[in-house]
């Protein structure tokens, strides 16, 4: 992360006296569309209304490997059309892209588009004819195809994901150009964090300090026997939440717990797998032997063996998180009760100013406390793209 992607972010924010939630909103004219490749690593990409790319994310874990590859290191500013060749390039690098014989299934990429369908099927047409071109040069055989329309519902949905704080009212009432734009933004904030599971956390933590910023000031519109009662329902709302984060980083963030392990080893499945099927691909069909089949077999199987594991890594560590939060909801109820009296739409200038101010030292804090986080997951992202570039190579 770069400090001025958070510092030089306009926060204009109000709160709701029934939800106790934010709007935000943002006046930059440029984010217009959101375009999203994916092979089996998912990208996705927002474009500016000339179809630049404005900031590129990962939407799943696979993902990360291909934008944390060099290549990418200078993504942002270049077209549609060229940003997909990039992933298409370093899917063919890593083994995602299938270089010899296909086999059904593979090498199926699919594009979706936001807004309306002139502009989707425009941009789609520009992208598949320089992927295709790119391709040919490879002498790589790939399907590309046009993917059902990201939907407002889906726009929606990834807003809410980045910026928790809106409820779904909040969202609903906001414009089609400033989902687009709240989504930019908050992509940007997490450009340089190769996990799923740590980007996640960043936006909640975000949100929880910028609640703790609104109550500042919502406390000094109480009368002493008000913020007395605010404090003290507050100060364990603070307790709770510190205790979530932290069976949130235990669960699935920490390297020792069991989800990262089991990611560490589908990364170790997955690069075996990716491996040998590209050296199968390569060989005459005919020369193909039983053996050779046998242990592609087998490969496939622990890579879904890997896989499920993850899974269950996975909903084991949210059930503790779902066990954390249901005790900190019952004391942010208690919150929003205690500020009940206050009418907080009078008071969206100075809520957004604390807001502004309290984002320097979240943004220090948060890249303290999850450094090493951030640089293991770029690593362990890295080191699986150069293990698979290197087999790419021979």
């Amino acid at each position: 992360m770069k400090r001025n992607r958070i510092l030089a972010l306009c926060l204009v924010l109000a709160m709701c006296v029934t939800t106790f939630a934010f709007v935000a909103c943002n006046d930059n004219a440029e984010a217009a569309t959101v375009m999203t490749v994916s092979l089996n690593p998912k990208v996705e990409f927002v474009l500016d209304s000339n179809g630049k790319v404005i900031t590129v994310n990962a939407l799943n874990e696979e993902g990360n490997l291909i934008i944390s590859a060099q290549a990418f290191d200078k993504v942002e500013g270049k077209t549609a059309e060229e940003a997909a060749k990039l992933f298409v390039q370093v899917s063919k690098e890593t083994g995602y892209l299938v270089s010899g014989r296909v086999s059904e299934g593979e090498n199926e990429i699919e594009f979706s588009f936001s807004g309306d369908n002139a502009t989707a099927q425009a941009l789609f047409e520009k992208v598949k004819t320089n992927v295709q071109s790119y391709l040919s040069k490879e002498n790589v055989v790939a399907t590309l195809q046009q993917a059902e329309a990201i939907s407002r519902e889906a726009l929606e949905q990834l807003v809410a994901q980045c910026q928790p704080y809106l409820d779904e009212a909040e969202l609903k009432a906001m414009e089609y150009k400033q989902l687009v734009v709240a989504l930019a933004e908050s992509r940007k904030e997490t450009a340089e964090m190769y996990s799923q599971e740590l980007k996640n956390s960043y936006y909640q933590a975000k949100a929880f300090a910028m609640e703790q910023a609104k109550l500042e000031v919502v406390k000094s519109r109480l009368n002493t026997l008000q913020q007395a009662t605010l404090e003290t329902v507050n100060m364990l709302y603070v307790q709770l939440n510190t205790t979530l984060e932290q069976v949130r980083y235990d669960n699935l963030i920490a390297e020792t717990s069991a989800y990262q392990k089991a990611l560490a080893e589908v990364r170790a499945k997955k690069t075996e797998y990716l491996k040998f099927r590209n050296e199968v691909s390569q060989m005459e069909e005919t020369s193909v032997t039983q053996t050779e089949l046998a242990r592609l077999d087998a490969l496939t199987k622990a890579l879904e063996s890997a896989e499920n594991a993850l899974l269950s890594a996975g909903k084991t560590a949210n059930a503790a998180i779902d066990n954390a939060n249901a005790a900190m909801q019952q004391a942010y109820n208690s919150v929003v009760s205690a500020v009940q009296s206050v009418n907080v739409d009078e008071l969206a200038d100075e809520i957004s100013t604390k807001q502004t101010a309290a984002m320097e030292s979240f943004f220090t804090n948060f890249e303290t406390q999850y450094a090493a986080a951030e640089t293991a997951a770029k690593n362990s992202w890295n080191e699986m793209e150069q293990a698979l570039k290197q087999s790419e190579n021979k």
